[in-house]
């Protein structure tokens, strides 16, 4: 479930701002293209911020905002 529903969030044309909140609290903000990254599958996705990235497991997703 998590992993299309990301996969369709990072595809859409035109790309829209989303959030993701996950199992420990920390939410990540794509707001951008180029905020994230994922292999193919969309199993792991990377979040690229202005000064840190984080490989975040799908697993560990428990919302998704849209926004």
């Amino acid at each position: 479930m998590k992993v299309q529903e990301i996969k369709e969030l990072v595809e859409r044309q035109p790309f829209r701002p989303f959030a993701i909140r996950l199992n420990n609290g920390a939410q990540y903000n794509f707001t951008e293209t180029r905020n994230v990254g994922a292999p193919k599958d969309y199993h792991l996705i990377i979040y690229f911020g202005d000064s840190e990235s984080v490989r975040i497991d799908t697993d560990s997703i428990v919302e998704i905002i849209e926004k």
